[in-house]
């Protein structure tokens, strides 16, 4: 009874081996009828592109593995590139390639490398361009196209661009609001997609501050606001040369001073590829407004029947912005001499505030003292705002010349001239008593 059971394990067992390795058999002759195949049988697979994506007007270096998996070898095997746009030969290359006899039952690394080295046009388009390769060999006189390789084409990075910048005013007065408009152009070949437009108002691409400080500062630092948007617009896509305005309406702190302000601008973007491309760039922004200074006559010793005297005049600062070196020529009229500079230099003047200048002159009919006349002063100012703009004005001021009377100064000296009569009096009266006392004395004696 023992017997039978032992026979009967082993029995099981050797069928269980014998079932195992057919399966073996079986799965192996799978395998090989999957790699190989018989007669001559070609499989060329591309190994790399190099640069991967290449831009136009650069060399390309190409490599494919050229594998035979049939069971008979294949002889005077020739490799030829199709050099269709944009991919130009180099010299005398006329794009064959000898390879000889290659064996059969390849795999792996076995097979023999195809290698070529190309130009591509400098107006390649960017995106997929497609390559052809064809083959012959022994028996097989015609020669015969493998499926289309795709090579990738980039060009430059800078292919969305700023064009032009306009801002609308030309400058913004502090405290007011207006438009930047920027023109942005796909430069590439190609389609440009996912296109991002950020003004930096917080000057991102710039290191992080570290204090409480340095994030006042840097918030302060640019001093603009937008108002109907974000300060980030996006475009969906641009076609090649295709132009599109982007609009910001900004406003101006208050407190800003008038200077030209560097707005940094983040665009980022996408090809067809699908390769992201980041660019920073520069704006610049106004902030400032038209000078307003006007002149008054500040002060004169000028009247009537008097030759000479000085006129001051004020030059008023009633705008935002400062003014620079500014500078006052005084001309001379019928009227009048200057016998002092003709030329006076003030300088900066800022908003708020107001300076003042001299000129000594001689009037040439100012002979009778009870006549009144008008004197008109022209001036010439020139002067710079806060961003060195030029500026230049003519002024024309009027100045009255009033008798002494209606000066007042009629009235101080008949003043001064009784003071002087009543001190005489009063000198020979204390004089006459002086000497009286004395004449008394003499007679006593």
């Amino acid at each position: 009874m023992k017997k039978t059971n032992t026979n009967s394990q082993r029995y099981v067992f050797v069928s269980a081996a014998l079932l195992l390795f057919t399966l073996l058999l079986v799965a192996s002759a799978i395998a090989d009828v999957d790699t190989y195949v018989s007669g001559p049988s070609i499989r060329v697979s591309m190994i790399s592109q190099d640069p991967d994506p290449v831009k136009p007007g650069e060399y390309l270096e190409l490599r494919w593995m050229v594998i035979n998996m049939g069971s008979t070898p294949l002889q005077d095997v020739e490799f030829m590139l199709v050099s269709d746009y944009p991919f130009q030969m180099l010299g005398n290359d006329d794009g064959v390639r000898q390879l000889g006899t290659i064996q059969g039952h390849q795999k792996g690394e076995e097979g023999v490398v195809l290698y070529y080295k190309v130009r591509i046009d400098e107006d390649a388009s960017e995106g997929i361009n497609e390559l052809t390769l064809m083959y012959r060999f022994t028996g097989v006189d015609d020669w015969t196209k493998l499926g289309n390789f795709d090579v990738r084409v980039q060009s430059v990075d800078a292919a969305v661009v700023i064009e032009s910048v306009s801002l609308e005013p030309e400058r913004i007065t502090p405290g007011n609001s207006g438009r930047l408009t920027l023109k942005i152009t796909n430069l590439a070949d190609s389609l440009m997609k996912d296109i991002n437009v950020k003004l930096d108002l917080m000057l991102e691409t710039m290191p992080q501050p570290t204090t409480g400080t340095e994030a006042a500062l840097r918030y302060d630092a640019l001093p603009f606001v937008p108002t109907s948007s974000s300060s980030e617009k996006r475009i969906a896509s641009l076609k090649p040369g295709e132009s599109v305005l982007v609009d910001y309406d900004l406003m101006v702190y208050p407190s800003a001073l008038s200077r030209v302000y560097k707005l940094p601008v983040i665009m980022t973007y996408k090809d067809e590829l699908d390769t992201e491309f980041e660019k920073d760039d520069l704006v610049g922004i106004v902030v400032g407004s038209k000078p307003d200074v006007y002149a008054v006559i500040d002060s004169s010793d000028l009247v009537a029947g008097k030759k000479t005297g000085k006129v001051s005049f004020k030059f008023v600062n009633k705008g935002v912005t400062d003014i620079k070196f500014l500078d006052v020529v005084l001309d001379e009229t019928d009227e009048y001499k200057i016998i002092s500079s003709k030329e006076e230099y003030i300088g900066n003047i800022d908003s708020d505030d107001f300076e003042s200048v001299e000129f000594s002159i001689y009037l040439n009919n100012n002979g009778n003292a009870k006549k009144e006349s008008v004197l008109e002063f022209p001036l010439h100012v020139t002067f710079k705002d806060a961003n060195n703009i030029d500026y230049d004005k003519d002024v024309m001021m009027k100045y009255q010349i009033r008798t002494p009377e209606e000066r007042g100064e009629a009235q101080s000296t008949s003043a001064m001239i009784i003071a002087v009569v009543i001190v005489i009096m009063l000198a020979v009266w204390l004089g006459y008593r002086s000497w009286e006392k004395r004449r008394k004395k003499a007679q006593q004696k």
